[in-house]
């Protein structure tokens, strides 16, 4: 007897139903989104060799699964980037915020199985036993490894993606010229991250201390004179660009509620991407 096979039309359905949330799931464990969508599609291709009960529950354990299996070979390659590692920063035409880019940052900093089940508890709403299933662990495993990687992501302190009239005002800030008062929004402890993936010269590690990032922007600004400042929308919030004669940076703006707290600057250019559904979805709406 054959297995079942989901139809061919069933699945075209399936794919415009499940596909940018599949691809959000995967980005989020992974950082990188044409990987994540790449993840999403093999996934949905399975379901022509499938015909799961419950489609959307299935989906999700098959992306999880091929996004830890990736995020696991990725995770030895990251270990000879050159400088700090960033997340994907994707640009979109749609005014929705569909993940935070801080909060995606973070997950980050844990290793791939955790990134995995904080995903499925936290984001897919995945059961202990649920998550033991999809990922072959036992219901202790689970709850140990889930509370020690939500303990680590706790102890990074509230993270999220600055608000869209807290960057305008930075962006008009900066482009006025005034770094002291740019300053002067940041934390004390405030960190600035450069990914540039060695194409472009950066700093190699991240520069710690309020002091210390406002001394570093000034060098910056000093030597190669200051960018034009603009603001655009990501999928995962508001995203600074600053435009230079050199190249183009995207910057993520992360807050405590209060204070900026984290400055993600994305120089590597294969790591700015445009989203190419959202310019159809936008497009077709019209």
């Amino acid at each position: 007897m054959e297995p079942r096979r989901t139809p061919e039309p069933e699945v075209a359905g399936l794919y415009r139903e499940h596909h940018r949330r599949l691809t959000l799931l995967a980005y989020r464990i992974l950082g990188q989104w044409q990987s994540a969508e790449d993840v999403a599609s093999e996934a949905l291709l399975k379901l022509l060799e499938n015909d799961p009960e419950d489609p959307a529950a299935w989906l999700t354990v098959v992306v999880t699964r091929l996004a830890l299996d990736a995020a696991t070979s990725a995770e030895r390659r990251r270990t000879e980037y050159v400088g700090p590692w960033l997340p994907d920063i994707v640009a979109t035409e749609s005014d929705s915020v569909e993940v935070d880019a801080a909060v995606v940052r973070l997950i980050q900093t844990l290793a791939p199985l955790d990134r995995a089940l904080v995903v499925l508890a936290d984001v897919a709403g995945f059961t202990g036993p649920e998550m033991a299933a999809a990922l072959g662990l036992t219901p202790a495993a689970v709850r140990q490894r889930l509370s020690r990687a939500r303990g680590a992501l706790r102890a990074e302190g509230p993270v999220a993606v600055a608000e869209p009239d807290l960057v305008q005002k930075l962006a008009g800030l900066l482009q006025r010229g005034d770094l002291p008062g740019f300053v002067s929004e940041l934390s004390e402890g405030a960190v600035l991250w450069t990914d540039s993936g060695g194409l472009s010269r950066a700093a190699l590690n991240p520069v710690a201390g309020r002091d210390k990032v406002a001394r570093f922007l000034h060098g910056i600004f000093h030597k190669y004179g200051a960018p034009s400042f603009g603001v655009r929308q990501g999928i995962g919030g508001p995203v600074l660009v600053a435009h230079s004669t050199d190249m183009e940076r995207w910057v993520v703006l992360e807050t405590d509620g209060e204070r900026i707290t984290g400055i993600q600057v994305q120089q590597n250019p294969s790591k700015r991407v445009c989203d190419p559904g959202s310019w159809t979805a936008s497009s077709g709406d019209e």
